[in-house]
């Protein structure tokens, strides 16, 4: 089954009309999403090249071992992802929202964030390099060996951080 069949399902499966609940294992994805709920979905392994992602929930969801490769995620919620062992290079966050969101052992490249909230997020061993953006927001957000090495972003507001 395609991944765009599983996710699709999985939609359906949340907001009980239908589908099943979605897990990608080492599947590829190319594909546009808009208004899914995507929450509890489990992906391992699997590459995202080019995909779109607007106003999309990810409501604890996981992530292990995913590649993102030019990907966009437009106004879309990730309160209490857990995302491990990932790499982001050239994707674009606009009016995300990460509350409670873990990170670990991942990579931003070449990423914008513009509009971006990380409040009360935990997170450990985590690159954010030669990134950039505007308005990014984190109240509480908790970090070990975080790396902003070579980002910009034009209004960091960070309150109550600990951070290295």
């Amino acid at each position: 089954m395609s991944s765009q069949a599983i996710l699709l399902a999985h939609d359906l499966w949340r907001k009980g009309t239908g589908g099943a609940p979605a897990g990608l294992a080492g599947q590829a994805d190319s594909f546009a999403y808009a208004g899914l709920d995507l929450g509890l979905a489990q992906f391992a392994d699997s590459t995202f090249a080019g995909s779109s992602f607007t106003a999309t929930s990810f409501r604890q969801a996981s992530w292990t071992g995913c590649r993102f490769t030019g990907c966009h995620f437009a106004a879309c919620d990730f309160d209490g992802i857990a995302i491990t062992g990932c790499s982001f290079v050239g994707c674009t966050f606009s009016q995300a929202r990460f509350p409670a969101g873990r990170l670990s052992g991942s990579s931003f490249q070449q990423c914008e964030w513009d509009d971006v909230d990380f409040d009360g997020g935990h997170w450990t061993d985590v690159l954010v390099r030669q990134c950039t953006g505007t308005r990014v927001r984190a109240h509480a957000l908790q970090g070990q060996r975080v790396d902003f090495t070579g980002s910009f972003f034009e209004q960091l507001e960070f309150h109550g951080a600990n951070i290295n």
